[in-house]
């Protein structure tokens, strides 16, 4: 093979690699901005703002009941909350098994009484 024929098929090679890579290039840039766009849709959906008094808690915009993440609570506030829950649970156990017992006739337990 002469010699230029080398450099004709290495910068053929050359040339469509480039174009392979702007090619590849140009459909991750297209997927990355409609990512970027699916993603500023959900930012828009889930909009969460600071609130206006300095605390870093964020407060949903416009939509009233929705909890705040405990991400962003205060640690005495959430221990708090877990053990309040945790007494409902206990005291909503009770009260099946006391009426689960009443239905069935069988004896009650002392502890489940604390009325008495």
């Amino acid at each position: 093979m002469l010699w230029w024929m080398w450099i004709v098929l290495w910068v053929a090679l050359v040339a469509v690699s480039v174009i392979f890579l702007v090619a590849v290039g140009f459909g991750v840039f297209r997927r990355g901005m409609r990512t970027l766009g699916e993603f500023g849709e959900a930012m828009d959906r889930f909009d969460v703002n600071v609130r206006a008094d300095g605390d870093s808690a964020p407060a949903a915009v416009g939509v009233p009941g929705i909890p705040v993440p405990a991400v962003f609570s205060a640690p005495v506030d959430v221990r708090a909350a877990r053990e309040a829950a945790k007494l409902r649970r206990i005291a909503d156990r009770r009260g099946r098994r006391v009426a689960r017992r009443d239905r069935r006739g069988q004896p009650q337990l002392l502890q489940d009484m604390p009325h008495l």
